[in-house]
Formats: structure tokens, C-alpha cells, sequence
């Protein structure tokens, strides 16, 4: 989870001398450990949801009301996004910000095993890990909230349930609607193999769809007098793949042709393509 970079940022907050780093993670770790149960069974529900960016809303409100159970104050529907939401507890000091992410991917079908074992019917998976994310996430904030109460120091955690973050930006429109203005400092984190905590570099998203238009026509009977939009799509993929030689290394480049006709007989006068461009 996020415990040792909690640990940072409570260091740097007014406590008694007594309190040293070792004992704030000694006192942390138990408080999270204390959850393991509630996290994990958070964790397996947000799996079998599996809610897409935007239309988390059964997710945002489990963890909006098991965090309303341990005394969060909860702001629902800010940045006028049905599904984002902020917790707070405690007054005064620092704001100390926790990022919580719960939305799945669309076109995974997998089961919580390490083998392929497809779900027949199901449409969406935390591929990601945004069920661990989100349960990690309000079990450190729940952690948070009781160190601070039990030892009477000054400050405040901030849960920010953050929707959309495959594509959606939601992150984006919280900023903008000025959410972090206040906040001392931002916590993140994501399920790896490892624990780590580390002040990493990442890479910024840029994304757009790219949308060509032709002149249909049957692609056997008069193809002569048709434009097809297709082929605009793919001469722009190409061009975009030769592009990478000349790009930075770090820099990504990758896409998914998201309408390219309906029927190969048919040659299409619209076709479309959606981009992501990330750079360090």
C-alpha cells in the first residue's frame, strides 16, 4: 500500500518530539493491518464490479460510505462529476491529499485467477489494479484519521476519489475546478510486485481522435467513384509508426482504430482513430 509514503508526510507534521519515523510506522502499519479484512473484501467487490470511467457509481459509493462510517465528512459530485467525491477528516495543519482510483478497463473478461480464465458476458476488468487502488487508498486515509485522533495532532487527510482515470481525466476537471488548491501534499500509488516508495517521474497523457470523412460507394460495383475514409485512417498510422524513429526514446506513441466501416463491401465515408501521446 501507500504506508511508507504516509509515513514522509507525517513526519513533517507538529507532533510531540517523542515521535519519531519509527514509531509513526510502527503506529500506522497496525492501524492498516487492523483493516486487512475490510480492505481485501473492498478490494474483491470494486473487482467484481468492474464499473468503466464515469459510470462508477456503485464503486464511489461504497467507498464513500465506508469512509462516512469512520467519521469522513463526504463531498459528493464535485467538478460536477457524478462519480468523484472528497473524504476529510480532522482540523487544522497540513491537508495531506490521498488519491484513490477505482474505474476498469473496457474489453476484459478475465477472472481473479493468474491463469486465462475468461467470464463469459463480462465486458470490463481492473486490469490495472484500480480495485486494489481505491481499497489501498481508504484503508491508509481510515489509518490516517485514527493516528491523527489518537495522538491529538493538528491536520487534516484528504481522500480524493478520482474517477475516469483510463482516458477520462477526471484528475483534470478536479484540478481545474480548483480541488488541490489547499492541499500540502499529494499521495499516489500504484499495485506493482514491489513495495516502493519513490518521487518518480511520469508520463504526461496527451489524446485526441482523429476523425476522416470520404464518399461511399459498393467497394465492387463503382469503387472508382468512392473516397474511402479508411484509408485515410490508415495512411495516418502509418505515418504517425515512422514517426517513432525520430521521437524521443521515452516517448510513447500508440492508438486504436476505433470506427473503421461497417461491411468490406461497403467502402466507408467516415473512419476514426484514437491517439495517446505520453512524454515524460
Amino acid at each position: 500500500m501507500i504506508r511508507y509514503a504516509l509515513i514522509a508526510a507525517l513526519a513533517s507534521l507538529p507532533v510531540s518530539a517523542h515521535a519519531q519515523p519509527a514509531d509513526i510506522m510502527s503506529d500506522i502499519s497496525a492501524l492498516v493491518d487492523a483493516r486487512s479484512a475490510e480492505s481485501a473484501k473492498t478490494a474483491r467487490q470494486l473487482w467484481d464490479w468492474a464499473e468503466l470511467g464515469y459510470q462508477e457509481q456503485k464503486s464511489s459509493d461504497l467507498l464513500k460510505q465506508t469512509l462516512k462510517s469512520n467519521g469522513f465528512a463526504i463531498t459528493s459530485g464535485v467538478a460536477d462529476i457524478p462519480t468523484a467525491f472528497t473524504a476529510e477528516f480532522g482540523k487544522g495543519g497540513p491537508v495531506i491529499a490521498i488519491l484513490a482510483e477505482y474505474d476498469a478497463l473496457p474489453g476484459i473478461n478475465q477472472d481473479a485467477v493468474a491463469t486465462r480464465s475468461p467470464i463469459d458476458g463480462k465486458g470490463a476488468a481492473h486490469a490495472c489494479g484500480h480495485n486494489l487502488f481505491a481499497a489501498g487508498s481508504i484503508e491508509a486515509a481510515i489509518a490516517v484519521s485514527k493516528w491523527l485522533k489518537q495522538t491529538g495532532t493538528p491536520g487534516r487527510v484528504r481522500l480524493y476519489g478520482t474517477p475516469a482515470e483510463e482516458g477520462g481525466s477526471g484528475k483534470v476537471y478536479m484540478v481545474r475546478a480548483g480541488l488541490f488548491n489547499d492541499v500540502d501534499i499529494a499521495l499516489h500509488w500504484h499495485a506493482a510486485d514491489e513495495n516502493s516508495a519513490a518521487a518518480r517521474t511520469t508520463l504526461a497523457n496527451r489524446s485526441a481522435k482523429f476523425r476522416f470523412r470520404g464518399t461511399s460507394a459498393h467497394a465492387a460495383g463503382a469503387p472508382e467513384k468512392a473516397r474511402s475514409a479508411l484509408d485515410g485512417v490508415e495512411s495516418f498510422n502509418m505515418m504517425a509508426n515512422m514517426m517513432r524513429e525520430h521521437v524521443p526514446q521515452q516517448s510513447r506513441i500508440h492508438y486504436v482504430i476505433t470506427d473503421g466501416g461497417t461491411a468490406p463491401n461497403v467502402v466507408p465515408d467516415f473512419a476514426e482513430v484514437f491517439y495517446y501521446v505520453r512524454h515524460p
